[in-house]
């Protein structure tokens, strides 16, 4: 996705090309950019002169969209009364509160800046 959005013109470029630039393997960048596409983040155009581009958002995509289509929703595993031990309780809600967190800093980070601050920042 970052590498979509230093692409200014927003034009289609060949699947082929952003592979060799990620040096990754065609068909796993195809596996990607499916579900990316099936979630609006990114638009496909086939043929000779088609490729990807990003999709409705652009650059205010967040990481947390990102993720989410690819890895589906991110919440710490909980199995309601598989336990009786209060530490396992209290661990729990720790990690559901961390999860909750994660999902806001992530909702916090768009395309926009990550390609114009690409060090990070501190929110």
């Amino acid at each position: 996705m970052v590498a979509l959005a230093f692409n200014k013109d927003n034009q289609s470029i060949a699947t082929s090309k952003y592979a060799e630039q990620l040096e990754i393997p065609l068909p796993f960048l195809h596996q990607i950019a499916h579900a990316l596409q099936l979630n609006g983040l990114i638009k496909a155009t086939p043929g000779p002169k088609g490729g990807l581009r990003l999709g409705n958002k652009g650059l205010e995509t967040s990481l947390f969209d990102i993720i989410h289509a690819l890895e589906g929703r991110f919440s710490v595993p909980v199995v309601e009364g598989d336990s009786t031990i209060a530490e396992n309780e209290i661990a729990l809600g720790v990690w559901k509160e961390v999860g909750s967190r994660m999902n806001e800093i992530m909702k916090d980070y768009t395309l926009a800046e990550l390609i114009n601050n690409p060090e990070g920042s501190e929110k």
